[in-house]
């Protein structure tokens, strides 16, 4: 109304009109008036009314206290509601359950899980056991159970979600950017959007945290269309991008694409994001390279792969496996998640004789029933197992990709920095060069023990030398012959070490340029031979030069001082180093080395968190709940994979905000 009112003259006057009925909006005259207002005898009344009605709420002696209390307990009634359906929903959310049913009517056998929840809760609580008998004797219209009312509480809890974790970023300061995309149920590209921090509290140490923060629904997919999307997530969060230390994505070109990539758009605006390309992916295509080097290796996989469709194409051949082989099963091959391939030879590696059984009460089976499609299926692969290079291979690509999953496994963590990803990559590298060697008599000792089980001809099949057409009558004859033996090493083992070896150089070597910046802090180890190198002073200047952050010539003081201050059992890696810093309180002495493992840490080796938010979208958005909307989408993701954000909000906070924001919604549903 543009005016001003006497709050107390208000309520309880009534002859002051100026400040009470139609309110004062002289302007010029406001101070004098009020001033006047302020000593007159209907004002000292009324605040005398509003004082002594303050007290008599405060002790309880108001004359309408029975009234008071009534409305109090039915406060107590309706936050006790709104604080067990919020509950109920969390619960349902985290577990990745559906609320819905096929209809919204209490005690309805198909009424959904969150109903069905709020009777079962009904039963033993007095409370909603109230709330169910006024619904169901109609003295409310307000029950607060609709789905609108789900939907509400969910993008409530979710946005809460979000603003404790953005509080815990813009405490750590810096963090990096991990993006995926994937198409969801409904043909709908998703974008995981996750942040990596590294916290530190004084007497408590250092955590890392990569913290999800919901699916985007992007339209254009192109390294234009994803970094403007992050870009605007970000400032929704008020985030600056200037803040952001690194980067991780997959590799495809829109992401690490060196001209448009979203990458090379990130470090055009920050050239401090530096961009790290995922460890997971690389070691996949490293395998994938392998798997192709030859054609025994195509053949290898191939066979396996027939096994399985021959035994899943039926129950009744499925259930005959299962008598035979009994701890492990076979598995079908993953086209992406290449490291998942051991589990298709793990079975075949350690349970040969009993899929053999299993083959030949099969050709038993088929013989009996006269099917020859099954049968020809099943001796064919039989006799392919039976095959010494078939034992050797299954031996020799077992004990490479035990290998290379254990490291997949490592990196996967959340909690994984690039000193572990340099330490076993260079593990890995070191396996594959003295397998090279060594590994081929080795497998031969575990695949003689197979072979002498299944009574195996060990040895294999003699190659077929073909004889080559002279041009001309001076061309000599070619004499080389090779050993069986001898072609099994040179058409199949030394192609795949080779190659896996040169794909893991190759597709590592851009990481070489991380671990020149950082490698000098990487341990105590590393930090001492670069002190004894003379090149400490050098790589602190290019540290400071990459990122702007620290002060080289006092980084090059406080680690000459914590080489020899900093216990050996703490040296060992730098969240360690991080971790001593702020449990001993001695942060003001290692101001530039706490930045740099800050910064060190932060850096991200794998997109596995954006990975495994895609597992929650599958199982919330299935084919039944295709038509899910983008925001519940959201809000049910962040409360399933943040489980423990969530936990650590106050619920009655979230009871006060639900009413608070339920107040401004007229329209609302109940």
């Amino acid at each position: 109304m543009n005016s001003v009112f006497c709050f107390a003259c208000k309520l309880f006057g009534k002859q002051y009109k100026a400040l009470t009925v139609g309110g004062f909006r002289n302007w010029r005259n406001l101070a004098g008036h009020l001033k006047e207002h302020e000593y007159s005898k209907t004002h000292i009344t009324c605040m005398t009314s509003w004082h002594q009605l303050h007290m008599r709420l405060k002790t309880k002696t108001a004359i309408d206290q029975i009234n008071q209390d009534l409305m109090h307990l039915e406060m107590h009634h309706w936050r006790g509601v709104i604080r067990r359906v919020i509950a109920i929903i969390c619960h349902l959310a985290e577990r990745n359950l559906a609320l819905r049913g096929h209809t919204n009517v209490l005690y309805d056998p198909h009424n959904g899980n969150f109903l069905s929840q709020v009777e079962l809760m009904a039963q033993f609580d007095p409370i909603m056991s109230e709330h169910l008998r006024r619904i169901q004797n109609k003295e409310t219209m307000v029950h607060y159970l609709s789905s609108q009312i789900q939907n509400e509480i969910i993008a409530l809890i979710g946005d809460k979600v979000v603003e404790e974790i953005v509080k815990r970023v813009k405490k750590a300061k810096y963090f990096s950017v991990i993006m995926d995309c994937t198409p969801d149920i409904s043909h709908t590209e998703q974008l995981s959007v996750v942040l990596r921090v590294v916290n530190c509290e004084p007497s408590v140490g250092a955590s890392i945290s990569e913290h999800f923060v919901g699916f985007v629904n992007v339209q254009d997919t192109t390294g234009k269309g994803l970094c403007d999307t992050l870009l605007e997530k970000l400032d929704k969060f008020s985030l600056s991008i200037a803040d952001c230390r690194g980067q991780s994505y997959d590799n495809g070109s829109n992401m690490m694409g060196h001209q448009q990539g979203v990458q090379a758009r990130i470090l055009q605006m920050n050239e401090k994001a530096l961009c790290v390309p995922c460890s997971s992916h690389t070691l996949n295509l490293v395998v994938a390279d392998a798997a192709k080097s030859s054609v025994v290796s195509i053949t290898f996989f191939g066979v396996l792969q027939r096994l399985y469709n021959l035994f899943s194409s039926s129950v009744q051949r499925w259930a005959l496996l299962e008598e035979h082989v009994k701890q492990l099963t076979i598995k079908s091959l993953s086209v992406t998640r290449w490291e998942a391939r051991i589990d298709s030879v793990k079975v075949v590696r350690y349970h040969l004789p009993e899929i053999i059984e299993a083959l030949s009460a099969l050709e038993t089976l088929s013989v009996q029933k006269k099917d020859s499609e099954t049968l020809s299926k099943a001796t064919s692969i039989k006799n392919e197992l039976m095959k010494w290079s078939f034992v050797m291979c299954t031996v020799i690509w077992y004990n490479i990709l035990y290998q290379i999953n254990r490291v997949s496994k490592i990196l996967q963590s959340p909690t994984v920095s690039l000193e572990t990803l340099e330490r076993e990559t260079s593990t890995v590298r070191v396996y594959l060069e003295n397998f090279r060697e060594n590994g081929l008599a080795a497998s031969q000792i575990d695949a003689r023990e197979i072979a002498e089980n299944l009574e195996i001809d060990m040895t294999f099949p003699e190659k077929r030398n073909r004889k080559t057409t002279r041009q001309f009558l001076y061309e000599g004859r070619e004499e080389t012959q090779s050993t069986p033996d001898h072609h099994f090493n040179t058409e199949f083992f030394l192609p795949l070490v080779d190659t896996a070896l040169t794909s893991l150089n190759e597709r590592f070597s851009k990481m070489e340029d991380f671990y020149a910046i950082y490698g000098f802090i990487f341990s105590k180890e590393n930090t001492s031979k670069t002190i004894q190198s003379g090149k400490l002073e050098d790589s602190c200047k290019k540290l400071e030069k990459t990122l702007h952050d620290i002060d080289s010539e006092d980084l090059v003081l406080e680690i000459r001082a914590a080489v020899q201050a900093f216990p050996d059992h703490v040296s060992a890696s730098p969240r360690e180093m991080l971790d001593y810093i702020y449990k001993e309180q001695i942060l003001d002495l290692y101001g530039n080395l706490s930045i740099a493992l800050r910064l060190l840490l932060t850096l991200p080796g794998t997109v596995a968190s954006g990975e495994r938010s895609f597992s929650s979208l599958k199982l919330i958005k299935t084919y039944l709940r295709s038509t899910m909307s983008q925001e519940r989408l959201s809000g049910l993701a962040l409360i399933s994979i943040e489980y423990s954000v969530r936990r650590s909000l106050d619920l009655e906070g979230l009871v006060s905000a639900f009413s608070t924001a339920i107040s401004y919604h007229e329209d609302t549903c109940y």
